[in-house]
């Protein structure tokens, strides 16, 4: 647990630890409070997103959430490139400043069981795979297989008390539920001689397209996914490199850019006349006096 600790402590001066981002979480992100304010260059932005979001994005920072929408929108862009500890005191909910900084080194404590928890889910994650695919294998079994089974129950544990037997495999197949070989045709039909590489997770190798689908919704993933500032969302199934990702998350935020609701463009006013024009027209016309 040495290890795991100091490697927690190198990534929460980071601010990489996952789930416990030091900036905040996406700026597309369709759940949680955090937001990522890197997409954003003004306050006048951010007010675009509304008095709701910006509320949940000023709570997950624990900072005052009240206000016009341009007050919150102006104390959130403040934020923006600041850890928590260069915020002003005046900032944090409730004017208490050191409450702020209390719930940082709370966080931290944590933070830092849930590194216990990823390294202990990592160590018996293989145990816990093979368990789950046990208890598939026996339900799919058939009451005669199990009979079958409970017949030589009895015979197999003599043999294995008796004498320990080194297994044949030669084409170093994995272990099935009773400790043998799994047969070659369904090593083959799970497709566990074909290796998946993933670059985003440090080119680690997944044997078979299950593992590999399944890794993507894991803690690696998604951990190496935030570091490269990018969100673990659906539009990324099945990228694995990390210039696909990069590229097609910058086409994600111009998409998102041109979706922004522009008033001087998209609002619309009727003149005495009953012509529909734009607020920017508007405006002219009425100070040209020609409505």
């Amino acid at each position: 647990m040495k290890e795991t600790h100091e490697e927690f402590e190198k990534n929460w001066s980071q601010g990489s630890f996952p789930g416990w981002p030091k900036d905040t979480g996406s700026a597309l992100a369709q759940s949680g409070a955090h937001l990522d304010l890197s997409g954003f260059s003004s306050a006048e932005e951010l007010a675009s997103l509304g008095l709701d979001r910006l509320k949940q994005a000023l709570q997950a920072l624990n900072l005052k959430c009240g206000g016009t929408l341009e007050e919150r929108a102006q104390r959130l862009f403040y934020t923006k490139g600041k850890s928590a500890d260069e915020f002003e005191t005046s900032l944090f909910a409730k004017s208490k400043g050191s409450k702020g900084k209390g719930n940082v080194a709370k966080q931290k404590e944590i933070a830092s069981l849930e590194s216990q928890v990823y390294r202990l889910v990592e160590l018996v994650g293989e145990q816990r795979a093979a368990t789950r695919d046990n208890v598939v294998r026996k339900q799919a079994r058939t009451t005669d297989e199990l009979e079958d089974d409970e017949g030589h129950e009895d015979f197999n544990e003599s043999d294995s008390e008796d004498e320990e037997t080194v297994l044949y495999n030669p084409k170093n197949l994995p272990l099935g539920w009773d400790g043998k070989p799994i047969p070659y045709w369904l090593y083959k039909l799970h497709g566990l001689n074909i290796s998946y590489s993933c670059e985003i997770c440090g080119n680690m190798k997944y044997r078979g397209p299950k593992a590999f689908q399944r890794h993507f919704a894991e803690w690696r993933h998604a951990h190496n996914m935030r570091c490269l500032g990018i969100p673990n969302t659906a539009h990324f199934a099945n990228v694995t490199q990390i210039t696909d990702a990069l590229a097609l998350w910058e086409k994600l935020k111009d998409v998102k850019a041109k979706e922004r609701w522009l008033p001087d463009v998209e609002e619309e006013f009727e003149d005495s006349s009953g012509n529909v024009v734009n607020k920017k027209t508007f405006e002219d016309l009425s100070r040209q006096g020609l409505l």
